[in-house]
């Protein structure tokens, strides 16, 4: 996938729905995670001249089963957050 086609679709998934809605703590939420992922990818280039994708990807390449746990590790994470928010306790 394109990387501009990445961003724009994680950034339009999560600020622009959440702007649209006028969901504005959930909206600073999101950026507040954009700028500290921005500066954690800025630093990773400065310093080792690879993003976090491109050091993950080398990892996933080297240790294939680690690769996949911490997909499946992010994959769950991700869908307990939005089975917390759809079905929340009253």
């Amino acid at each position: 996938m394109n990387d501009i086609v990445f961003i724009l679709l994680l950034s339009v998934g999560m600020l622009g729905t959440s702007a649209f809605f006028k969901q504005w703590r959930l909206f600073f939420v999101f950026l507040i995670f954009f700028i500290i992922f921005g500066l954690c990818e800025w630093l990773s280039i400065t310093q080792t001249g690879l993003s976090i994708s491109q050091h993950f990807w080398r990892f996933d390449e080297s240790n294939p089963v680690g690769g996949w746990i911490v997909i499946v590790g992010m994959l769950l994470s991700w869908l307990s957050l939005l089975a917390h928010f759809k079905w929340r306790k009253k």
